[in-house]
């Protein structure tokens, strides 16, 4: 059985990942029902897809909520204030946006497969897309995983 995987595009998005362990982006984002993200950066979906652990759909981006959130006794409330934190120092600066916490790199969750490059002229996502993650481990190129 496979699993749903959204892959979104920014050349941003990857570092942040790699960094941070998640993925901050415009506020109430759909992921229409995957449980991964992968990311479209420097013309290929990069080689892991992390499990989606939580998703904060709409938070304000200000260092007050980062604050508070990371002097929360709660886990999950103290790393979205951690991620908050580090959205602000990239310079983000949207007045919310969603926030998901993802598996590490390093975490055994996390799934990896070979980089999929992308050959055409235009970008194969300026968005996002859905694609199966046994389709993103079987393709050589991204003209292999259809339409999305």
């Amino acid at each position: 059985m496979s699993e749903r995987v959204c892959v979104v595009a920014g050349a941003g998005a990857w570092p942040f990942y790699l960094a941070a362990g998640a993925w901050v982006g415009p506020g109430n984002r759909r992921f229409g029902g995957a449980t991964r993200i992968g990311f479209y950066s420097g013309r290929q979906v990069q080689g892991l897809a992390p499990r989606i652990r939580e998703v904060v759909a709409s938070v304000p981006l200000s260092a007050e909520e980062a604050a508070a959130r990371a002097l929360s006794a709660e886990p999950v409330e103290r790393r979205v204030g951690e991620v908050l934190a580090a959205a602000l120092h990239n310079g983000l600066t949207p007045p919310r946006v969603s926030v998901v916490l993802l598996s590490a790199p390093d975490d055994p969750d996390t799934a990896t497969f070979e980089p999929v490059p992308h050959e055409g002229d235009a970008a194969w996502t300026t968005f996002q897309r859905f694609v199966e993650l046994q389709d993103l481990r079987r393709a050589s190129s991204t003209d292999e995983l259809g339409a999305g």
